[in-house]
């Protein structure tokens, strides 16, 4: 743990604090994005990106998206166990600027307990993600997109029973138990036991949809079922049962804004807000396909093309602005220079601070 220094002065800082005041940073390695803004802004030069490439390959054999490395991710499953970030103890003045820099909170300063983003003297993105309950309808396809896995969607469906009735039964003494009906049976509602002397069926109601399809397909017509919605209309049904609820849930320690969510929401219902703008370009002379950007995104903005056939070999990787955060992790990853990302906008609170300004005006390209 880092502790606390009472005084520190530095060619950019002359700090004094109340020696009962208690300063803690911690790091959370799987959240952090291994781009390197830590890095590159500490004044004191007391932070470290160590083998991003490297520990790309050890993260991405736990869950490969479309890298097209799977084999590769697998030899290096239990090569790389080192965290992204190393931090010199003897270097660090727990100014927080680390922690207020960055994007996703993998780096988090406490005064008394309290992080600096909740303390208004200290600076924070403008970024957010949200889901909005009342427009969300449960389909997951959010969940389902998420490269982080930062978003989970309870939902309740509604009763069978509640969407549609009917009445089903079989003449025992006509049925032969041939066992058609439970094997076509899409709802898997009907059990048949074929044993001689033992012979029985059953339809579980709870599960049947009352398609009519073992009345059809019954070979001595010994199954009577009716559909009552089909015949008769929805005059039973209560339209409010019907209805799909449930809860829409992000994790903040695993979301990192790429905005998948509300890219594949069809109802509008989730909303991001990225900390950076900007753009993302490859330079396709100078990639290799070697595919270490897109092991390092965790934004799944980095892909190959899909192959045309069988052997081709992929020349180059694409990349989805739309999805990318401007972190910078795949132009560090790229041993051959190929990726430039450039961030035009870096959206934060006011600050009066000339030392913050400055650092957050580095950022920007």
């Amino acid at each position: 743990m880092i502790r606390n220094l009472k005084e520190v002065q530095d060619n950019n800082f002359d700090i004094t604090r109340d020696a009962e005041e208690v300063r803690k940073l911690s790091f959370n390695d799987p959240t952090c994005l291994g781009c390197g803004i830590c890095e590159s802004t500490c004044p004191v030069e007391a932070i470290t990106i160590n083998a991003v490439a490297a520990d790309a390959r050890k993260r991405v054999s736990n869950k490969v998206y479309f890298s097209g490395h799977e084999k590769i991710a697998q030899n290096f499953k239990d090569e790389f166990d080192a965290q992204r970030v190393s931090i010199d103890e003897s270097k660090c003045v727990l100014c927080g600027m680390c922690s207020g820099l960055c994007p996703v909170d993998a780096l988090v300063l406490t005064i008394d307990g309290v992080p600096i983003k909740e303390i208004d003297a200290y600076p924070h993105y403008n970024a957010f993600s949200e889901i909005d309950d009342d427009e969300c309808i449960y389909c997951k396809r959010c969940e389902i997109a998420c490269p982080r896995d930062a978003i989970v969607i309870e939902r309740v469906l509604p009763n069978r029973a509640d969407l549609v009735t009917g009445e089903i039964e079989v003449n025992d003494e006509e049925c032969i138990y041939c066992g058609i009906c439970e094997e076509l049976c899409p709802a898997e509602a009907i059990v048949v036991d074929k044993e001689t002397g033992k012979e029985s069926i059953e339809i579980d109601t709870d599960k049947c949809v009352y398609c009519l399809v073992c009345k059809k397909s019954c070979p001595v017509n010994a199954i009577k079922a009716l559909c009552r919605a089909c015949s008769y209309g929805e005059y039973d049904l209560d339209p409010a049962k019907a209805v799909v609820t449930g809860n829409s849930i992000i994790d903040p320690d695993l979301c990192v804004y790429c905005g998948w969510c509300e890219g594949v929401c069809p109802t509008d219902a989730a909303k991001v807000k990225k900390p950076f703008e900007g753009s993302i370009e490859i330079d396709d002379e100078k990639c290799q396909a070697c595919g270490a950007c897109v092991d390092i995104c965790q934004c799944n903005a980095l892909a190959f093309p899909i192959s045309p056939g069988p052997g081709s070999r992929m020349e180059h990787v694409v990349a989805n602005g739309d999805f990318c955060v401007k972190c910078k992790a795949c132009a560090k990853a790229c041993p051959n220079g190929a990726i430039t990302v450039t961030r035009t906008e870096v959206d934060h609170t006011p600050i009066s601070s000339t030392t913050w300004k400055e650092a957050l005006d580095a950022i920007k390209d």
